[in-house]
């Protein structure tokens, strides 16, 4: 299992975006994907290496990043962390 944290932007400005535009359900149903294998979403190139996207639908995909360190938080060990980035809009910003 993965940790996942997010950036400030998500929390304060996409996930509110996501719930007015009806899609915070989709997200979450690719958010468990993502946390299930981190790999499924596509790699990025050059500028944005490192990066991965997963499609919440057209319009909007989730930006994330991978850090396979295995850590330990009170007692659960994760395999790595999952950071979303960015999950309103199309282009990573």
């Amino acid at each position: 299992m993965y940790r996942v944290i997010y950036e400030r932007r998500v929390a304060t400005k996409d996930i509110p975006n996501l719930k007015s535009a009806n899609l915070l359900k989709q997200f979450f149903k690719e958010l468990d994907a993502v946390k299930s294998n981190p790999f499924v979403g596509k790699q990025q190139k050059i500028p944005l290496k490192g990066k991965r996207t997963v499609r919440i639908n057209q319009q909007h995909r989730i930006f994330y990043t991978i850090d396979t360190n295995i850590i330990i938080i009170d007692d659960v060990a994760y395999e790595g962390t999952i950071t979303i980035l960015q999950a309103f809009g199309h282009d990573y910003q």
